[in-house]
C-alpha cells in the first residue's frame, strides 16, 4: 500500500472492500436461489410430464397388424 495513507484510512479500506464484498456475494447467492426456486418449482415437474407422455405415446402397440 502507499506509504502516505495512515492506518485509519487503510482500515477504512479493507472495511469498505469487505462490505461490498459482502453485498455482492449476497446478491450472487440471491440469484442462483431464485434460480434454484424456479428449476424445482416448474421444471422438474415439466420434465416428469414430459416422460410420462413420451412413455404413454410411445408404447409399442401389441394389438396393431400390418396388413
Amino acid at each position: 500500500m502507499n506509504k502516505n495513507n495512515s492506518t485509519l484510512e487503510n482500515i477504512f479500506k479493507i472495511v469498505g472492500f469487505l462490505v461490498i464484498a459482502s453485498l455482492a456475494i449476497r446478491i450472487v447467492f440471491a440469484l442462483l436461489g431464485g434460480l434454484f426456486y424456479v428449476a424445482f418449482t416448474f421444471g422438474i415437474p415439466l420434465l416428469i410430464a414430459i416422460a410420462l407422455v413420451s412413455w404413454l405415446t410411445n408404447r409399442p402397440k401389441k394389438n396393431s397388424r400390418d396388413y
